[in-house]
């Protein structure tokens, strides 16, 4: 979980100066244009605070390969766009595809999924198609999604098996099955099913399989769910982090086994604002400077040290990262901010010809 760790802190901490940030576009042969935040369109700064020196990371021999997967769920037409983003801001594939089937006051699930080579996203209520960084798509599979019956999943690294998760809101309560095959559709296992515990597929880990869980007396219904967020799940579906769990566990994709859980939203000393851990561990970007609903992206470090750059964030949306030294923001409402890649190593911010949250990195790295 090494390079999107929705993790959410406190952050409430003193700030003071530090160097200057540059702002760029990308040329339109790098296929990316757009306009920054107005309040990011002077030259970005950045600050510190906190004892100590801060240095900017230093840039890798090799500019990373990793891209982001923004994933717009407002464009309209119960459709929804996602974009695969590269460290420099340029937008090197698209795809399209159709919402499920609304489900009045239905929870949102994830749509996408990444493996180490490509996103594989949901079309419609069933279809499971897959687009790589070259722009080629194609149909991967399908799951027995309906109108009445919403399906999520999580495909492994090496493209071979996927988990999915089905609620059928035909019933009271909604049933939950979770079941783990090969992506073709073969070795079928049923590993758990609730009325009353709620949880579905975020990714894979070492061969186990990560879920997102609602908390122990949740029910998948916008108006009941608690995430740790005071924003409207109508414009905000996932809360605070992209997959819309409180916590998650880490499981025995055999037989549903907690092996142990990662804590969200649901522990003590709960947070305000959404944080992402660098690949390295060593530092934390969130909003915002001081608490509240949107402000400025900021870099905290080991020891107490932050840095504030000038770059427009909300509390509920977040960053994922390329590598230590290369970020990019996202947003669920384009009226919020658009999303940017953020090189600390340049100290420039490049906007994006694209639109939405990160829903994950890819490849997804979550090993």
């Amino acid at each position: 979980m090494r390079r999107l760790a929705a993790l959410l802190f406190v952050l409430a901490v003193a700030c003071s100066t530090a160097p200057a940030v540059s702002q760029t576009t990308p040329s339109a042969g790098a296929g990316a244009t757009s306009s920054q935040r107005a309040e990011a369109s002077a030259s970005p700064s950045a600050r510190v605070g906190g004892g100590g020196s801060l240095q900017n990371p230093t840039p890798n021999a090799q500019p990373p390969s990793t891209l982001a997967v923004l994933v717009d769920l407002f464009p309209g037409g119960g459709s929804y766009n996602i974009a695969l983003v590269a460290y420099n801001g340029r937008v090197v594939a698209r795809a399209h595809a159709q919402q499920r089937t609304p489900i009045p006051d239905a929870s949102e699930l994830p749509y996408v999924s990444a493996s180490s080579s490509r996103v594989y996203y949901l079309d419609g209520d069933n279809s499971i198609r897959y687009l790589k960084p070259d722009g080629t798509t194609g149909l991967a599979g399908s799951v027995p999604g309906s109108s009445t019956v919403h399906a999520a999943f999580a495909v492994t690294p090496d493209d071979a098996r996927i988990a999915v998760t089905l609620l059928d809101y035909s019933v009271n309560p909604v049933a939950l099955t979770l079941y783990v095959e090969d992506l073709g559709g073969a070795h079928h296992i049923v590993i758990f099913t609730s009325n009353n515990h709620y949880v579905w597929p975020a990714g894979w880990h070492a061969g186990q399989l990560v879920v997102a869980y609602m908390g122990p007396s949740a029910t998948p219904f916008k108006s009941t769910t608690v995430n740790y967020s005071s924003r409207n799940l109508t414009q905000y579906p996932y809360g605070p982090n992209p997959y819309g769990g409180i916590n998650y566990h880490v499981i025995n994709p055999a037989n549903a086994q907690r092996i142990s859980i990662v804590s969200g939203g649901g522990a003590s000393g709960l947070p305000n604002a959404s944080g992402s851990l660098s690949p390295d561990a060593r530092t934390i970007a969130a909003c915002c400077p001081n608490a509240g609903s949107d402000g400025l992206l900021v870099l905290w470090y080991q020891g107490g040290d932050r840095r504030v750059l000038t770059v427009h964030v909300t509390s509920v949306d977040w960053v994922g990262w390329f590598d230590s030294a290369h970020l990019v923001t996202g947003f669920y409402q384009s009226a919020e901010g658009t999303p940017s890649v953020v090189d600390l190593g340049s100290n420039t911010v490049t906007t994006i010809d694209a639109h939405g949250i990160v829903a994950t990195m890819l490849p997804a790295g979550w090993d």
